[in-house]
């Protein structure tokens, strides 16, 4: 069962990551929405609203990681001892299960531009501006989980790659 937990842990990390990405970049949740507030008192404050808010994004993708690696590496230990580091990747393989249906969400940001481009170049009712820009901020937050699901995938396949090739 301990590989079996690696791989459920790496679905989790990687779900999870998704999450995060998607707390931190969408306008639905507190950070952006105190960066746009921040905005409306000057570029400066603008600047380091997002440098803290990016800086600080990473910490919780850091720990779902070292916790996905911590798991994956007990898991691989529970069912051998000397497969810790087996277990990290498959926890690894865990996370790229789902590689299919991260990289086609991916794919509607610049389907939504694109969308945008046209009904502004076609002159189209600014209403229908109004919701091709709402959809493009939702392909932005697409894309910022695609990205993140990519690198803690990533990260867990070097550090079994980096083990494995010592």
């Amino acid at each position: 069962w301990g590989l079996s937990l690696s791989v459920v842990g790496g679905l989790v990390v990687g779900y999870a990551i998704g999450k995060v990405a998607e707390i931190w970049t969408s306008d639905q949740y507190g950070p952006v929405k105190k960066i746009a507030s921040a905005s409306e008192t000057g570029p400066a404050t603008t600047i380091l609203g997002g440098i803290s808010a990016g800086m600080i994004s990473v910490g919780a993708s850091v720990l779902l990681i070292g916790a996905g690696v911590l798991v994956a590496y007990w898991g691989g230990e529970w069912t051998a001892e000397g497969l810790g580091i087996y277990g990290i990747a498959v926890a690894a393989i865990g996370m790229l299960a789902t590689t299919g249906v991260v990289v086609s969400v991916d794919a509607y940001g610049p389907i939504a531009d694109n969308a945008g481009g046209i009904a502004e170049m076609a002159e189209l009712d600014p209403k229908v501006r109004e919701v091709t820009d709402a959809l493009d901020s939702l392909g932005n937050t697409t894309a910022a989980v695609a990205k993140g699901f990519a690198v803690g995938s990533a990260a867990l396949t070097a550090l079994a790659l980096f083990k494995t090739f010592e």
